[in-house]
């Protein structure tokens, strides 16, 4: 996992809603919460991507290929399929593991996550 206390370093770029958004991540990952951390991690780029003041840091060109990426599109597409279930199904992501599956999820998650962070006001 990454090193959380590397995620309070883009506070000082971050409007209060998504500083907000970070320190109930952090919380989530400290506290076992995988589905919570999936969802609050693309609710953190969101809400990045959304804000006009984001521009001041980040090249529009720059801005535009990180949110068209591979990884957030796959960030994306679990968060959705977390938030919009259609059951009934056996097991999360119709896995007979569903808690190896949502912690690998909750990783990749958390790379891509500070992956857009680092390349955006890295």
């Amino acid at each position: 996992m990454i090193n959380k206390k590397k995620l309070k370093d883009y506070h000082f770029f971050l409007n209060p809603h998504a500083q907000i958004l970070l320190e109930e991540y952090i919380k989530s990952q400290q506290n076992k919460m995988w589905a919570t951390s999936i969802i609050l991690s693309l609710t953190i780029i969101d809400n990045i991507v959304s804000d006009e003041k984001t521009l001041d840091h980040v090249d529009g060109l720059n801005l535009n290929k990180l949110q068209n990426s591979r990884d957030l599109s796959w960030l994306r597409f679990r968060r959705n399929k977390i938030l919009h279930y259609e059951g009934p199904i056996e097991g999360f992501y119709k896995s007979l593991d569903s808690l190896k599956v949502i912690k690998s999820d909750v990783d990749r998650a958390d790379k891509v996550l500070h992956e857009f962070l680092s390349k955006l006001f890295g």
